[in-house]
């Protein structure tokens, strides 16, 4: 029963975490025009980078889902190791590493060299550029991986020049050279990186369920005096401190977050177009990352968008 709850719980913490709310930048209307091959390399960049992720954290639930079926056996030599926990370990394992192999680095590179000599793509790569991964037309400052490639491309003369990078005073920006939206996004940015380190205590849920769920040793214990196999039971202060721990975990979650939330963020974003500075407190922790991350919030936005027209 033991092992049960505590794979239970690490799915549930992975898929919390994983469905975290995401402060969304300002929205622009997508617009039907030609793409380039430096828009296709964004996408498939993208495409790569997530499924990598993805492929991490189906290998973490994996080893978890392993580790607590397997490793309670080896504490007492009466506890059992737990079939079905090894066998959907196994599994997610395997999907971790079919999603590492498809998407390495090495092959991206590959795909690159390719897609810069020649403009095509594989056909499976080209099948899954869809959803929040269609390609988008880019500006002229947005980063082009084809260049890491090192193979001559045809110039694009087609291409739309990004508009002006001035410094505005009043968008409350520390650094000079971005625009009102840039600062924006990237305070859209700053937002989501703190609530994902408020969401970090929400894993003291794990230890909680091992105090809540009984002791160390197996599930169920001999009783020479019944001559009958007894399930372990949680002490009231394993209890206390279980309970201790799941709550005070996501107390601090909610309290920690509660100013980077998506109505803070929407009372700074009308603020600031009516013309308020971006607070102080807020513009003095923006760093180069955290424009360069709010640009990607601002393309996914785009391809969530782009997605929904094309299926009106």
């Amino acid at each position: 029963m033991r092992k049960r709850v505590l794979l239970l719980v690490g799915a549930l913490c992975a898929s919390t975490i994983s469905r975290a709310q995401t402060t969304q930048p300002l929205p622009v209307a997508p617009t039907e025009i030609t793409l380039t091959r430096a828009d296709t390399a964004r996408a498939v960049h993208e495409l790569f980078k997530s499924r990598r992720g993805g492929a991490a954290a189906w290998l973490g639930l994996g080893i978890a889902s392993l580790a607590a079926s397997i490793l309670p056996a080896q504490q007492s030599t009466s506890a059992g190791v737990w079939t079905p926990g090894v066998v959907a370990g196994t599994a997610f394992v395997g999907i971790g590493l079919n999603k590492s192999i498809g998407f390495w680095w090495s092959k991206e590179r590959m795909i690159m060299r390719d897609l810069a000599a020649t403009g095509h793509l594989p056909p499976n790569i080209r099948r899954r550029l869809k959803g929040e991964f269609v390609p988008l037309r880019g500006m002229a400052s947005d980063v082009n991986p084809l260049l890491a490639t090192g193979v001559p491309m045809p110039v694009d003369t087609t291409k739309s020049t990004a508009p002006a990078k001035i410094s505005i005073p009043f968008a409350g920006v520390a650094t000079s050279g971005y625009t009102l939206a840039d600062s924006l996004d990237a305070v859209a940015a700053l937002f989501a990186g703190k609530r994902l380190v408020g969401q970090l205590p929400v894993l003291a849920i794990l230890p909680a369920a091992r105090l809540l769920s009984g002791s160390s040793e197996a599930d169920r214990q001999y009783n020479i005096n019944t001559g009958q196999y007894e399930e372990n039971k949680p002490s009231a202060g394993a209890v206390i401190a279980g309970l201790g721990l799941a709550i005070g975990g996501v107390t601090y979650m909610f309290v920690h977050n509660a100013p980077y939330s998506n109505a803070k963020y929407a009372e700074l974003v009308a603020a600031s177009q009516a013309g308020a500075p971006i607070p102080a407190k807020w513009r003095a922790q923006l760093k180069p990352k955290h424009f360069g991350q709010g640009r990607e919030l601002r393309n996914k936005m785009l391809r969530r968008e782009a997605r929904k027209n094309r299926n009106k």
